[in-house]
């Protein structure tokens, strides 16, 4: 009866365990080199939208790729970025044409959002 128990037991938290390897929802999509990339989640997850030129106003853009947020507006919606150019800083700014509140993303870095996390409605390159 004890071994039983004990199989039960590692059965289910085996399952537990294989159930963490990956959401369901977990996509990997990835930002092209050179470019800046806003992504519908924290932590560069799920889908995402490919920036090379500054933008005043996200209005129009819509996420790229799959998983959460495939389809949905970028203006307002935008939890982290990445930055994958050299030499040039991206800033995510709060209102469209360059305005409010604001986030830097450093060369080849990326970030949360926090001033402007899903609530973002434009971007512009900037020197290093």
């Amino acid at each position: 009866m004890r071994i039983r128990s004990a199989l039960v037991a590692l059965t289910v938290a085996g399952a537990g365990v294989v159930g963490l390897a990956a959401p369901a929802n977990a996509a990997t999509n990835t930002c092209n080199p050179s470019h800046f990339c806003l992504f519908y989640n924290s932590n560069i997850q799920n889908a995402y939208y490919p920036f090379w030129d500054n933008v005043a106003d996200f209005s129009g853009y819509t996420f790229k790729g799959a998983g959460d947020g495939a389809g949905q507006a970028v203006k307002n919606n935008a939890a982290s970025a990445q930055n994958l150019q050299t030499g040039l800083v991206a800033r995510v700014y709060y209102n469209s044409n360059y305005g409010g509140v604001y986030d830097n993303v450093q060369p080849t870095s990326w970030r949360n959002l926090s001033n402007t996390y899903n609530n973002n409605a434009s971007f512009k390159w900037l020197w290093a």
